[in-house]
């Protein structure tokens, strides 16, 4: 039994919970205001870097399709094409903000609204608005005639500072009379003129705040362009750098440098072959003199009779050498004979290599010694120039190809400082974009003196 008392009481809570949020999904539906007429002041706020507004554009823009039409047929499901005369726009002043960041009131023409005087910054002078008609035919009752509104003296004031120094706004009064469209249709409208003009300021400002959105996303899509130019210079930059380090290798290519290092490397290959033409030259004649002075010497020896008869001494001993040496094999003579001989042959030898020492050197002559000495000199000098010849050949060969990297690094060189001032550029493009996109104020659209 309990058991079924709480099922009961379980499904009596759903069916309630049920009915609840079906009453919430359907709420009852909101009564007309019951009115004919209905007035306001609308205050727009918009950057005139997005939009820029006039008498001529707030007219044509709250009696567009997209507004007025579809108020028209939403709030009083009527025809569109008549809406715009349902209501009037009167008395447009456009506040543009003066150099000191105070708003100076303007009409949409451009006119100052507040002619400046002697006493004051400003004084108020209004327009003429536009007359309502004098009498409305309608087949319920007749409404007292609105009276032409003559202008009024304001006191004279200073506008308070503005939010942004480009920000544009527009005052205008919004005037909806449903009696019209009675005479126009020859048939009832209901009284909903409140609604009517609530509608006309929510879709007044849905269209503003489109275009807004339309001009930001526009910003935004250049913003993005601009990150995907900044980007690709930045790469081709980076790119080019590494390049021109591998070129370059740390080394100054700049052509006139290169040129003149060439044209020194030359004049020291000149210098060098030069000299060592001149050394290779006298080593020739240094030889050649050592030669003549060796065989002039070599005659005066063999022409020198002393030396002859030092040489027949000689022989004479050498002969005696030999026959003694065959005594002394056969027994007959004692080995100190040998010995005896000997000794005279090298004291004749001696005094043969005096001889002619005295005879190839006299007092005076040149030195065969110094002359060698001069030679080998001369010969190492030869060595080291044709050494520093073969470095200055590699030097040159190597600035040559220096050269022929001087143009692909001064080709790359200035496609670099274009990539770098593409980025520049980019960059630049970048943050004022960026900027301007933060400094863009929505359009506001406020409503003044409305219930």
């Amino acid at each position: 039994m309990k058991t079924s008392k709480t099922i009961v009481i379980l499904l009596a809570l759903v069916l309630l919970t049920a009915t609840g949020a079906q009453s919430a999904e359907k709420p009852a539906k909101k009564e007309i205001s019951n009115t004919r007429t209905a007035s306001c002041l609308v205050k727009i706020t918009t950057d005139p870097i997005v939009l820029s507004l006039n008498e001529i554009a707030i007219e044509y823009l709250v009696s567009s399709t997209g507004v007025a039409g579809k108020a028209a047929r939403e709030i009083l499901d009527i025809s569109p094409d008549i809406a715009h005369q349902l209501f009037e726009i009167k008395e447009i002043y456009s506040v543009f903000p003066d150099s000191a960041g105070f708003g100076i009131p303007t009409t949409t023409s451009g006119v100052p609204a507040f002619p400046t005087t002697a006493t004051s910054r400003y004084t108020s002078a209004r327009r003429t608005p536009t007359t309502r008609p004098a009498t409305r035919s309608t087949t319920r009752t007749a409404r007292p005639t609105t009276p032409t509104r003559t202008p009024i003296p304001r006191t004279p004031t200073v506008t308070q500072p503005l939010r942004s120094t480009t920000e544009q706004t527009i005052l205008f009064r919004l005037y909806v009379d449903l009696n019209k469209a009675e005479v126009i249709t020859a048939k009832t409208i209901k009284s909903a003129a409140e609604e009517f003009m609530i509608a006309l300021i929510a879709n007044l400002r849905s269209a503003l705040r489109g275009a807004f959105d339309e001009y930001r996303t526009k910003f935004n899509q250049q913003l993005d362009l601009a990150s995907l130019e900044a980007a690709r210079a930045e790469s081709d930059l980076v790119q080019m750098q590494v390049e021109l380090r591998k070129i370059s290798d740390s080394r100054d290519l700049s052509r006139q440098s290169i040129l003149s290092d060439v044209s020194s490397l030359r004049q020291k290959r000149q210098s060098a072959m030069m000299q060592m033409a001149s050394d290779e030259a006298l080593i020739e004649a240094t030889i050649s003199r050592i030669t003549k002075e060796q065989n002039r010497r070599k005659e005066l020896v063999e022409n020198d009779p002393i030396a002859k008869e030092f040489k027949s001494i000689i022989d004479v001993h050498e002969r005696r050498l030999k026959d003694t040496q065959k005594l002394y094999e056969a027994g007959r003579v004692p080995a100190a004979d040998i010995q005896d001989i000997r000794e005279k042959i090298i004291k004749a030898r001696i005094e043969l290599a005096r001889r002619q020492e005295e005879v190839s050197n006299p007092p005076g002559s040149i030195v065969l010694s110094s002359l060698n000495d001069e030679v080998a000199d001369l010969s190492i000098k030869v060595t080291i120039a044709q050494q520093e010849i073969g470095s200055l050949i590699d030097q040159l060969g190597e600035a040559d190809g220096l050269l022929a990297k001087a143009d692909r690094y001064e080709l790359l060189s200035l496609k670099a400082d274009i990539a770098k001032q593409s980025l520049e550029e980019a960059l630049l493009w970048h943050a004022r974009l960026g900027r301007n996109i933060r400094s863009i104020q929505p359009p506001d659209v406020t409503v003044i003196g409305a219930e």
